[in-house]
Formats: structure tokens, C-alpha cells, sequence
């Protein structure tokens, strides 16, 4: 369970594709194992199950934080380098909005862990589960 109770994806707007999802989980898993970065598990699953607000007739997609991704990054990438391996060119951090106000309908406009504070993180996928408790 992520700590917020909708997710979806939006025509056009998908990070990963349903079929690298579970391999996009167990490079996250992996990492989470290497201890590169507190919130990476979150940081994974806001990007594979994003936060889906739905409004009136609108829904809309809560993708993390441009300093959400830079801080995953500057975790885990000397992590990555060590195994000749470098920061994936699909989760460059400037694809994401660093917007951490509010909309009209008092959506957050980016996610960041400050959002699931004290909530507990599940992610699951066809090959396990990954949870932790969201602590800043």
C-alpha cells in the first residue's frame, strides 16, 4: 500500500510501461538493498503507481519532485558507478515539475516524502513486496 489510496496512469503520461514493471521494481528493490538513499522504494513506486487525484471531472497525476529525483540521484548514482553503471537516462530528474505548491483543488502538484510522512510504503509487484515506514 502507498501512502495515498489512488493511483493510474493517463494516456501519455507513463514513465514506465506496464511491461517493465516488474523490472523496473527490482531495480528498485536492488538499490533499497544497497542503501543508497532513505526514500528510493518511494521514489520508485511514485513513478511506476503514481498518486491519481481525481477532481469534478478531472484526474490528475501526482509524478515526484524534480528534487524528489535529484536527491534519489545524488544517493544512489556514486552507488551505481561502482558497478560501471550510471543513473538510468529515463529518470532523468528534469522531466519532473520542482512545483511543491498546490493547485486549486489543494492537489499537491509534485510528490515528495514529506507527503507520505509517517505512513507506511508498499510497492508490490508479481515478485514481492517492498514497505517501510516514511520517516523525515
Amino acid at each position: 500500500m502507498l501512502p495515498y489510496n489512488q493511483s493510474g496512469v493517463l494516456p501519455g503520461t507513463m514513465v514506465v510501461k506496464s511491461s517493465e514493471l516488474q523490472m523496473f521494481l527490482k531495480f528498485f528493490s536492488y538499490l533499497s538493498q544497497l542503501s543508497c538513499y532513505r526514500h528510493i522504494m518511494l521514489f520508485g513506486c511514485s513513478i511506476a503507481l503514481p498518486q491519481c487525484i481525481s477532481h469534478r471531472d478531472r484526474r490528475t497525476l501526482v509524478l515526484p519532485c524534480q528534487s524528489f529525483c535529484e536527491a534519489a540521484r545524488e544517493g544512489c548514482e556514486p552507488v551505481l558507478q561502482m558497478f560501471n553503471a550510471s543513473w538510468p537516462e529515463f529518470l532523468r530528474c528534469s522531466q519532473f515539475t520542482n512545483n511543491t505548491g498546490t493547485n486549486a483543488e489543494n492537489t499537491p502538484l509534485c510528490y515528495t516524502p514529506r507527503h507520505a510522512r509517517g505512513k507506511l510504503c508498499e510497492c508490490s509487484s508479481s515478485t514481492g513486496i517492498t514497505s517501510g515506514m516514511v520517516m523525515l
